[in-house]
């Protein structure tokens, strides 16, 4: 594909950035550091996050883009695999 102008360089950019799903980089008092869509290394700035969830390093995250920040909604995937024992266990 051929890019002729530096809107179509600039769209493709923002189209890589734009997902939904991030990685956890780090979790900090104030906020939680991400690996975004299309980087290879974790922000600098530390993301408010939902306090009703627990986040660790190396999670895949939801996020939503909000008033020009994002902010870390859930984790993706299944419960930790030592709560999974516990609870087919009883």
């Amino acid at each position: 594909m051929l890019i002729k102008t530096y809107q179509e360089k600039k769209s493709l950019e923002s189209t890589v950035k734009s997902g939904s799903i991030a990685t956890v980089a780090s979790v900090h008092s104030d906020g939680i550091a991400l690996i975004l869509p299309g980087d290879t290394a974790a922000s600098d700035k530390h993301y408010p996050y939902n306090a009703s969830a627990t986040f660790e390093p190396g999670q895949r995250v939801h996020i939503a883009r909000e008033s020009g920040t994002i902010i870390v909604e859930y984790p993706i995937g299944g419960m930790k695999s030592a709560l999974k024992e516990e609870k087919y266990n009883e």
